[in-house]
């Protein structure tokens, strides 16, 4: 399948109603409060970055329950709702770290890990795991990860009980009403992976994957529960060279193993396994080979090679997103998020029901999500650029829609700006993709320009989404700003070519794709070049900063957050997570940025600390005080280059935060900062 695709508004996040979270409500009356203004730039801070009513909405298996999580004790909680009776029947109590994710284990049973969902780099870092009943009963905490002596007993005996494993990653449900998950986890070893059966009532354990092929980093399962495919790590042969990943068979349980695949390298074409079909013999995989844009593929295992072509887009990679129906026993869609979110359905009953959800609300990007237990229930998620998203409950026998959540009801439609899908072309012809939001009502007409630079680099920072955890885009543009959000050489969902045009780029041809998009709107009339800002956190908080000292004469500003300020610094600080925990910045990190040793003159001029004295605009600088990805000392840096050049900075240290601001008062107040000090620069 081919996509054809046009410009428009972008995906959601998600949140639960009035209706059925009883107490577990934003405020009284928020409806009634958000009729009272009568223009987004009324609408305050506090308001506009409130916690949404539910973050994600679930449907149980059998389409009886909905789980989701709810602003409750300053953090994101879990909470269940028969939506029969519609009364909620348990919700957990977390006061120091938020519920990131959930997933239903039976229809009475739930799995859920918690993190700080306020991560500026865009990732989770798991935080706690635990499995507990719809009525909050029968908690296990599953926080700990299986030592090594556990390890040694389980080649005695493949059944163990352990109350403590780390976050599991769940390949599948058992379907038999156990409370058994198919897990994989770090188990025998911290350096790869094993397949068990976990009960998440009892905490006993199987250990499936015994006869291991090696260092295994991920698995497939087959349709009744066997792992039959692993992913492995190779041991490197050079730290100037990615690992070799290879890709293992076998045919059954117990069959040896055979090697049927290999990436060698980032630039290199590349396969990676998803899932089998219903014949256990089907296995698609996403794949680059012989192509720029990922696609989706059946493999020919005998064979080795990539079989028939499933479904490819112009656009964006797909690497995964594929949707099957159990009761169907066959692949019906694939999910994807392009300029909007979509799902393209093989199954002619989705594709209708697609149809009549989308001619009930039209205008908007509807997700389906159908029970597992019969195709009678499904839940419906709603929205647009202007809509924050709706939860419905579509009973397809009754041909009825009843509202399950709201998200932010006090963010009315009808005030909020409309945003597009853009792409420009850079000084050197890399096409960029952008999203572009405006002022509602306004003429899009010489406005003053925030250019909102994402973190990573390495990620896809946007897909074009700006209801999610802090909707950072419509509450810019509610205060006047063009608002331009790109996605730069470095992120990634767009391409090999898109991702490995940036090594080594970073502060030079990844700041010329930022900078060309600002003068991309000043060439359409759109943006004030005399009003321009930049802004962004992490990566993003880096290219804010280089901005402004590569371009010193361009930018009236710049609003940076946890942001690296020193290249070298992010190889020589040994306290950061990820220099802890990985060899990235002896080797990746080499490869992708450069090296301090080697690259010290490259470093010296793209290390925004080290060249204050080129920077003529306005600088506003944020920092955590427990970052651990960019440590406390990025910021002590600049503050001191900049106080040492003589030159005035905003700078600002939340206490007890990390790489992203969680706590309620110091969201509202940075952003009240960023309000008053882009009104100071740019005066909209």
């Amino acid at each position: 399948m081919k996509f054809a695709w046009a410009t428009g508004a972008v995906w959601a996040g998600f949140w639960l109603s009035t209706a059925c979270a009883q107490d577990a409500l934003p405020a009284k009356g928020a409806t009634a409060a958000a009729a009272a203004y009568t223009r987004a730039r009324d609408i305050p801070v506090e308001v506009f970055f409130r916690r949404p009513q539910n973050a994600r909405v679930v449907l149980s298996p059998d389409g009886s329950r909905v789980a989701a999580t709810i602003p409750l004790r300053g953090r994101e909680n879990l909470v269940v709702i028969d939506l029969a009776a519609g009364k909620r029947l348990g919700s957990t109590g977390f006061s120091d770290a938020d519920v990131s994710h959930f997933e239903w284990v039976t229809n009475d049973r739930l799995y859920l890990t918690t993190a700080d969902l306020a991560d500026a780099s865009g990732e989770i870092r798991f935080r706690s795991a635990y499995a507990i009943d719809v009525d909050g009963s029968n908690l296990r905490d599953l926080r700990f990860p299986l030592d090594r002596a556990s390890a040694r007993q389980s080649r005695a005996s493949s059944v163990q009980t352990s109350s403590h494993v780390p976050g599991l990653n769940i390949l599948s449900r058992t379907f038999d009403g156990s409370g058994d998950v198919i897990t994989q986890l770090y188990g025998r070893s911290q350096s790869y992976t094993d397949v068990y059966r976990y009960n998440t009532l009892t905490g006993e354990y199987k250990l499936l994957t015994f006869d291991t092929p090696g260092n295994v980093m991920s698995w497939v399962i087959d349709r009744d529960l066997v792992p039959r495919v692993a992913v492995r790590a190779e041991e490197r042969t050079d730290p100037a060279k990615p690992r070799e990943i290879t890709i293992w068979h076998r045919e059954r349980e117990g069959a040896p193993w055979e090697k049927i695949g290999s990436n060698a390298g980032e630039g290199e074409s590349r396969i990676s396994p998803i899932a089998f079909d219903y014949d256990n013999k089907t296995l698609y995989v996403a794949s680059n080979a012989g192509r720029d844009r990922t696609a989706i593929y059946k493999y020919d295992i005998a064979q080795k090679k990539l079989g028939e072509l499933v479904v490819e887009h112009p656009l964006i990679d797909l690497s995964g997103g594929l949707v099957f129906s159990r009761e169907r026993r066959k692949l019906t869609g694939i999910r994807f998020n392009a300029d909007v979110p979509a799902t393209a359905w093989f199954d002619e009953d989705m594709a209708r029901m697609q149809d009549a959800i989308d001619k009930a609300f039209p205008g908007r990007h509807n997700r389906l999500f159908v029970a597992d237990e019969g195709i009678r229930w499904a839940l419906v998620e709603s929205h647009s650029a202007t809509q924050t998203p709706i939860f419905y409950l579509y009973d397809r026998e009754k041909k009825h829609v009843q509202v399950v959540a709201r998200t932010r009801p006090w963010l009315e439609p009808h005030l909020m700006p409309e945003r597009t899908f853009l792409r420009y072309t850079a000084r050197d012809g890399t096409v960029i993709p952008a999203w572009l939001t405006l002022p509602r009502g306004a003429e899009a007409k010489n406005l003053p320009l925030v250019v909102h630079v994402h973190g990573g680099p390495w990620v896809r920072g946007f897909s074009g989404n700006p209801w999610g955890r802090q909707p950072i885009a419509p509450f810019l543009a509610s205060r006047g700003y063009a608002v331009l959000e790109p996605e730069p050489r470095g992120s990634t969902g767009f391409g090999r070519k898109h991702y490995l045009s940036s090594f080594r780029q970073w502060g030079l041809a990844m700041q010329d794709d930022i900078t060309d998009g600002a003068l991309h709107l000043v060439k359409e009339g759109i943006a004030d070049k005399a009003r321009m800002c930049l802004f962004g956190a992490s990566y993003g908080g880096y290219a804010t900063l280089q901005g402004l000292v590569k371009d010193p004469d361009l930018w009236r500003c710049g609003s940076a957050y946890v942001a690296v300020t020193d290249l070298e610094l992010m190889q020589t600080i040994q306290y950061s997570d990820t220099a802890r925990l990985s060899d990235f910045y002896e080797t990746d990190f080499k490869r992708r940025v450069g090296d301090k040793d080697r690259d010290r003159a490259q470093f010296e001029a793209t290390s925004p600390a080290r060249n204050v004295a080129r920077i003529k605009a306005a600088v506003q600088l944020t920092m955590g005080s427990d970052d651990q990805r960019v440590p406390l000392k990025h910021g002590e840096a600049f503050r001191d280059a900049m106080d040492r050049a003589g030159k005035a900075i905003d700078y600002v240290v939340y206490t007890g935060e990390a790489h992203g601001f969680n706590k309620d008062e110091n969201v509202f107040d940075f952003y009240t900062r960023v309000e008053r000090f882009l009104a100071q620069h740019l005066k909209p």
